[in-house]
């Protein structure tokens, strides 16, 4: 996979739920919890604008984001499960984009890295909390 291709990837992992976070850090059974989830839709805004630089620097178009919608029943434990599945996902895709992308754009792509593993980290806490 090339890097336009990782990245556009990359992006559309990052917008899944990213209008939905204000939301779900609101109605997480805790303060504590709903700060985890506070942190993960700060970051995946950040990484979405960075992914996003980056596709355009390279030719690439940035299209309109597909937004997953949240699940009919309700089930937060369903929701982070899946969640761990994508952050783990976003992890590999940005590891292997930070190889590829510019110079002058690696060291924002390896600070991406660093905050996936601290997302699945903290989704893995939500989980055991729910």
């Amino acid at each position: 996979m090339e890097a336009l291709e990782l990245l556009e990837r990359a992006l559309e992992v990052e917008y899944r739920f990213i209008l939905y976070y204000p939301r779900l850090s609101r109605i997480m059974p805790t303060p504590e919890l709903g700060e985890k989830v506070r942190q993960l839709g700060e970051s995946s805004r950040w990484h979405a604008e960075v992914t996003s630089t980056a596709i355009s620097r390279l030719g690439g178009a940035v299209g309109v984001p597909t937004i997953e919608s949240l699940p009919e029943n309700g089930d937060l434990k369903e929701l982070f499960t899946r969640q761990l599945e994508f952050e783990k996902l976003a992890l590999w895709l940005h590891s292997r984009a930070s190889e590829l992308v510019p110079q002058d754009l690696k060291p924002f792509f390896i600070t991406i890295v660093e905050q996936e593993r601290q997302h699945s980290r903290l989704t893995e806490e939500i989980l055991a909390a729910l």
